[in-house]
């Protein structure tokens, strides 16, 4: 299984249904770190906010430091103090 993928690997090795799930995911890690599958693109990124676009909507996340630790067509990894999660 390749950990950037790791929910998605799950789900068909579970064989869940992908209506069950939203078409993304999120994993903050104390607040640190933000590990999202499912993303489809940035849309602004600065060291105080990043939003992106997920199936259905956006997501904004707003915090100090922050930087994109990796970024890759499905998955992205957002580093630095993580404040607020909004979808919308």
């Amino acid at each position: 299984m390749n950990i950037f993928n790791y929910l998605g690997e799950l789900k068909k090795e579970l064989k869940i249904p992908d209506n069950i799930f939203k078409s993304y995911n999120l994993i903050n890690i104390s607040g640190n770190l933000l590990y999202v599958e499912g993303h489809l693109g940035l849309i602004i990124i600065s060291t105080e906010m990043v939003i992106f676009k997920v199936k259905n909507g956006k997501i904004e996340i707003k915090g100090k430091g922050l930087f994109l630790k990796t970024l890759s067509q499905n998955t992205l990894v957002i580093q630095g103090k993580i404040y607020k999660i909004e979808v919308f």
